[in-house]
């Protein structure tokens, strides 16, 4: 029998204060959070909750939030999950990075939050049901 379950979304950012402010904000959305503040850290956890949906930064010590997705995709459970990337970084080329990545949505901070809301509610969209 399959246990429903509220989704999960791992965010990975070396900014404690953004974790601890979207945390709060994503909580309210109806979703487990789990934080990590590094590439290491996020790899393991991913591996380890098998969340629904990953939110990078793309700038993180100890690995970086593409190349976390590079190793995340030869795993075949974890493969899948879809990508949002968070940035400083106002560099275009990213935007073409993140496309060849297959990452589902980048933003630029500072970002809006409605706007990262509705590219959540989109990617949990298909792994809801």
């Amino acid at each position: 029998m399959l246990m429903s379950r509220r989704p999960r979304i791992l965010l990975a950012d070396d900014d404690e204060l953004l974790l601890k402010a979207l945390t709060l904000r994503l909580e309210k959305l109806n979703v487990e959070v789990f934080t990590a503040s590094d590439g290491y850290t996020s790899l393991a956890r991913a591996t380890e909750l098998k969340p629904d949906l990953l939110i990078l930064d793309v700038n993180m010590p100890a690995g970086d939030g593409f190349s976390v997705q590079e190793r995340l995709s030869n795993h075949p459970v974890l493969r899948d999950i879809p990508v949002i990337y968070l940035t400083g970084d106002q560099s275009e080329r990213l935007n073409t990075l993140c496309e060849q990545m297959g990452g589902f949505a980048l933003f630029h901070k500072p970002f809006r939050l409605p706007q990262l809301i509705e590219s959540i509610n989109q990617a949990l969209r298909p792994r809801a049901a």
